[in-house]
């Protein structure tokens, strides 16, 4: 059951659009969750200077700071608005955050929750930074819904399918949603991966289908594309697609499989990623 979301807002460097929320709670809303959102308003480092601090920097420090605050109370309140219009059950706090080397507060808070939805900002590096760290770090699924698009639907699923630990975390994690779609595929890349026989995608489907998941096989040839890209073709007429997140942190720094880094810099539809 996916009864308890997770949904994390920013307003520096760049803001959640009201799209991006709007599509959020309306996914909440179909699978009649609660969202506890969660707007973060950093608290801004001080230039560096090598110059002691003069009373003008100080006080366009201090300009600056004030109106990410206020930009985090008002981005807030609409979320509350809104999520009280579409009549989903929330809770929005705003959350001051700080840089550390210790973990992320947005990642800590994940894992209090059944699911993570992370509004997709392109060209955005600190939410691609935060999403990785959701993704690796925070032992929850996490559902990657770019601002492009309509309303969320589940009429149709793509299950990206290797016989690796990933996969088959992000396909558990994935059910309540499977178990919803009028046809999930598992997909499988030809030749990509040596893939025992024990745990072919067919014996996959049976245990699906015992699990009242409408699934099917679907092997698809790579060519000349990457894996991400035979992904993406396989997809592309899906509502979402689920796929396990390949790679590890180190020190925050990520390394991603290929098939995960495509997805993560532009996920072209509602992805769920599970590690």
């Amino acid at each position: 059951m996916l009864k308890s979301l997770h949904l994390p807002l920013s307003v520096h460097p760049h803001a959640t659009s009201p799209l991006a929320i709007e599509r959020a709670l309306a996914f909440a809303g179909r699978l009649e969750a609660h969202v506890s959102a969660f707007v973060e308003a950093p608290r801004l480092s001080q230039p560096v200077s090598f110059h002691p601090y003069g009373m003008d920097t100080e006080t366009r420090h201090a300009g600056q700071q004030a109106l990410v605050d206020e930009a985090a109370r008002a981005l807030a309140e609409a979320a509350r608005v809104r999520a009280t219009e579409l009549g989903v059950a929330h809770r929005v706090e705003v959350l001051e955050t700080q840089e550390t080397n210790g973990d992320d507060p947005i990642v800590g808070l994940a894992r209090l929750f059944d699911l993570t939805i992370a509004p997709y900002a392109e060209g955005d590096a600190a939410f691609a930074t935060t999403v990785q760290a959701l993704a690796f770090d925070s032992g929850r699924p996490i559902l990657l819904l770019p601002e492009n698009g309509g309303q969320v639907k589940l009429d149709s699923a793509v299950v990206a399918w290797d016989f690796g630990r990933s996969a088959a975390r992000a396909l558990s994690d994935a059910m309540p949603l499977l178990v919803r779609a009028g046809e999930v595929r598992i997909v499988v890349v030809a030749n990509e991966k040596d893939i025992p026989e024990m745990g072919s995608a067919p014996l996959l489907v049976d245990n699906l289908v015992r699990n009242g998941v409408k699934a099917r096989m679907e092997l698809v040839e790579r060519g000349n594309r990457t894996v991400g890209a035979t992904i993406d073709a396989a997809a592309a007429s899906a509502d979402l697609l689920v796929m396990g997140a390949f790679g590890h942190s180190r020190l925050r720094n990520f390394f991603l499989g290929g098939a995960t880094r495509h997805v993560l810099e532009r996920p072209l539809l509602p992805t769920l990623l599970a590690n």
